[in-house]
């Protein structure tokens, strides 16, 4: 629970509301130095403000989606040149769509097949080689 002295969230709690591990949070902490600044109760509990769970739940989405956490870095320490991010994210996008493109070929050509079979099953049964069943 929070108390009205140290306000904010503790890591725990961070970590119950973005489905993201204590240690991953604090491994962001160490690569992303500049998204999370590290504020401290007295007691030396880390605490953190809205802003920072939905700063963890957006650099978990783009890891998850294949940007690699060197690249969000190095755009995000650079001064004012978010290239590199936008180049991944274009190529991110490109793969997704790459991505839809073959699963709906794949759709499709399950259903084409799913279609034969039903097809093939309401065939009247052959009799086997020489007339024999």
């Amino acid at each position: 629970m929070r108390s009205s002295r140290e306000p904010g969230f503790s890591i725990g709690e961070v970590a119950r509301q973005t489905g993201i591990p204590v240690t991953t949070l604090r491994f962001y902490e160490r690569e992303l130095p500049g998204l999370f600044p590290i504020r401290k109760t007295s007691g030396g509990h880390r605490r953190y403000a809205r802003r920072d769970v939905s700063r963890f739940e957006t650099v978990r989405t783009l890891t998850d989606e294949g940007l690699p956490l060197g690249e969000l870095r190095r755009a995000l320490m650079s001064r004012g040149d978010h290239e590199a991010v936008r180049e991944a994210v274009e190529r991110l996008v490109e793969a997704q769509q790459t991505g839809a493109r073959a699963l709906e070929a794949l759709e499709h050509r399950i259903g084409q097949l799913e279609a034969r079979l039903r097809a093939l099953e309401q065939r009247p049964a052959r009799k086997g080689w020489f007339g024999k069943r």
